[in-house]
């Protein structure tokens, strides 16, 4: 069992890998980072702090979501406001050599209103996007063969290899975002697949099931997972699920060496784009530290000797609460 980091401090991680990790082809191995996106702005943000690819949805038009998160959260868009901003939003990442992911990734579509969700689909593939993000199995049937490529979305609750292999192997499924509660070692699984892609959720809300609990949304509760349970309009009994964000930052180089093939950092709901950019910043500059073989440690120092953001938020709301997403912690041990 790995010994508890000391409040205040981030995590030590183990001692740095011998040997680097190596691609499927044999390459060296490069992570991507995944980043969440529904302006021009906040597109521009995402390339300047490092981001390789970025996700994005469509505002429906109707009063109904395509994809996993409703339109608005805490009062916040998180959708793409148009079609031509989001055929321009494409064409800008494509320009940035930037891999563009469309989701559409709804964990339910009843069957009546599939063709209404593919049109939508195919609005996102019209504009260009490299791939498409479901969120069940019937969207899976629906799309296979019909779009340039499926990535299954983290409500697809792929939580186990055979899964994994049964979506690549009958639906043609290239990449699966893993459950937030997997741990390293259950990654690792993973990442031995032939002719498939591991996306891993970071800094991401903790809690049972990060990311498929449906429950309606308390604002004001933390990043990541805002789930709580109102009993009455006028009794809130609070976030029975964990509303913070979970860190994955001392694990990157672990992450790297079992070949994960990209980090997916959440906020498309974001009320401040600086803050979600700076955010992907720090997971780029550890990438970056790991490809020049230094230690994360003397990463994470050196941000803490520049970036105000670290000593005045990242600290005392993750470091100091043990807030670590792969780390034995009692946050960690309290998930049901």
């Amino acid at each position: 069992m790995r010994a508890e980091p000391r409040a205040g401090q981030p995590c030590a991680p183990p001692a740095e890998p011998g040997t680097r990790a190596q691609h499927k082809t044999g390459a060296e191995h490069k992570v991507a980072l995944n980043a969440p996106v529904r302006s021009m702005k906040m597109l521009e943000l995402q390339l300047a702090a490092g981001a390789t690819e970025v996700y994005l949805a469509l505002a429906s038009g109707a009063p109904v979501s395509w994809d996993a998160l409703p339109a608005n959260r805490d009062g916040e868009p998180t959708q793409v406001a148009s079609r031509a901003t989001l055929t321009a939003l494409v064409s800008a990442a494509h320009d940035a050599g930037v891999l563009v992911h469309f989701c559409a990734d709804a964990p339910v579509v009843p069957p009546d209103m599939s063709d209404e969700y593919r049109r939508h689909v195919d609005l996102g593939v019209t504009a260009g996007a490299d791939t498409v993000v479901v969120g069940s199995l019937a969207a899976c049937a629906w799309l296979a063969g019909s779009v340039p490529a499926l990535v299954a979305g983290d409500a697809v609750g792929v939580s186990s290899v055979s899964l994994a292999r049964h979506l690549r192997d009958q639906y043609g499924v290239r990449r699966v975002v893993l459950p937030h509660t997997l741990a390293l070692a259950e990654i690792a699984l993973f990442c031995t697949e032939p002719q498939l892609e591991v996306e891993t959720p970071v800094q991401t809300g903790a809690g049972l099931d990060c990311g498929r609990c449906r429950l309606a949304d308390t604002a004001g509760i933390g990043l990541g997972c805002r789930a709580g349970y109102r009993d009455t309009d006028g009794v809130d009994l609070g976030a029975f699920l964990d509303g913070a964000s979970d860190c994955a930052l001392c694990d990157v180089p672990a992450l790297v060496e079992l070949g994960v093939a990209a980090l997916r950092l959440p906020g498309r709901e974001s009320p401040n784009v600086r803050q979600n950019a700076k955010v992907t910043q720090m997971y780029r500059r550890a990438l970056a530290g790991h490809a020049a073989r230094v230690p994360i440690t003397e990463v994470i120092a050196e941000i803490d000797r520049v970036e105000l953001m670290w000593q005045m938020g990242w600290l005392p709301r993750l470091c100091d609460q043990q807030r670590c997403r792969f780390r034995d912690t009692p946050q960690l041990r309290a998930y049901v």
